[in-house]
């Protein structure tokens, strides 16, 4: 009980709170899924999760490293694994099947490197140069399985990630140019390369070259139907029509059942956990903290704008979800990563560690 009490009042309480509401909103929508397989599973990998989140919040800075370069290392070799591996989704090699579960390593990879690489770089602020040389190389190394898989959408979130936290670090306006041409090359070199790109590109630009619009058409047809305050819980159509509907389309779903006031409860309580936490980094001065948070932030913000700007036809689609609030084990448990992680960077008996 002495344990709970010292937790509650060491953590940041409101982002807590707000991380707590944003997922109970992926749990109601989840109930409007008319599959009970799935709302078992969505309940079950959301309890899961806050377990995680709240053992990762009460650690200390030095063993949320630890754990993060285990987890880098397995994760790596699964996903090495993966390529060799015949079990395919939509023509994509991303999962390994583990009895009736599969698991996505570059989902959850991603707050794991984002804490290795804001060590790595603080570390080279301390004048210890090698260590930048070594994750450019892990960091490749990471895009390029990512890439083969083939995943555009995750390359270039732990792309912007990466060169935000760089950014941050005091990199060169230059080398920022640098990065987007990186980001523009592969998006480009993607498309020309992967039919499932060029497929979803096109249907963005409007049905070029005969591309299907089927989702986006639906999509923006379920905020329509939605209005103001929706068609109620579990009255919507789109999750009947449209593949992926707990997942990549979500927040359309949210739209059509519980309206655009609700909606907006989802995008003010992401906003608040981003900028509470932009808040909370300027009151720091540790470089690595600056850089973990920094880079934790950016990527949940980047997540969250990706899957809410393809429901709204913004931009092409990308497969990613709404982070805490869509269905997905992999999903779940690499939000509970980086929240967990958020909150033991800014926890208060980790302020002189």
């Amino acid at each position: 009980m002495r344990y709970l009490q010292n937790w509650w009042h060491t953590i940041d309480r409101i982002n807590f709170i707000l991380i707590l509401s944003l997922g109970i909103t992926g749990l109601i929508l989840s109930f409007s899924i008319n599959e009970y397989f799935s709302i078992n599973r969505h309940t079950v990998f959301f309890m899961i999760s806050l377990g995680l989140l709240f053992i990762l919040a009460g650690l200390d800075n030095k063993s949320i490293r630890r754990i993060s370069l285990f987890a880098f290392i397995i994760l790596i070799f699964l996903m090495f694994l993966i390529l060799f591996l015949d079990y395919e989704v939509k023509g994509a090699k991303r999962w390994i099947q583990i009895f009736n579960f599969t698991l996505q390593p570059s989902e959850i990879i991603k707050p794991i490197f984002v804490i290795l690489s804001a060590w790595c770089i603080s570390r080279s602020i301390e004048d210890k140069k090698f260590y930048l040389p070594v994750l450019f190389i892990f960091c490749l190394v990471l895009l390029g399985l990512i890439l083969m898989q083939p995943d555009l959408g995750m390359t270039v979130l732990v792309s912007a990630t990466f060169f935000c936290q760089l950014f941050v670090a005091g990199l060169s306006i230059y080398l920022v140019i640098l990065a987007f041409l990186f980001i523009l090359s592969i998006s480009i070199f993607s498309y020309l390369i992967f039919d499932h790109v060029q497929s979803r590109i096109n249907s963005f630009l409007g049905g070029l070259g005969g591309a299907d619009t089927y989702q986006i058409d639906l999509s923006l047809k379920a905020f329509a139907n939605g209005g103001l305050f929706g068609k109620g819980p579990g009255q919507g159509i789109l999750k009947e029509k449209i593949p992926d509907a707990n997942t990549d389309f979500i927040f359309a779903v949210a739209g059509e059942e519980l309206g655009f006031i609700f909606c907006l409860i989802i995008i003010l309580i992401i906003l608040s956990i981003i900028v509470r936490t932009l808040l909370n980094v300027l009151k720091l001065d540790d470089p690595y903290k600056i850089l973990a948070i920094s880079g934790l932030i950016c990527s949940f913000g980047l997540q969250c704008l990706i899957n809410i700007f393809s429901s709204l036809g913004l931009i092409p689609t990308k497969g990613m979800t709404l982070p805490f609030v869509s269905y997905g084990g992999s999903s779940m448990i690499s939000i509970a990563l980086l929240f967990g992680f958020l909150l033991s960077l800014t926890n208060k008996k980790n302020e002189n560690l």
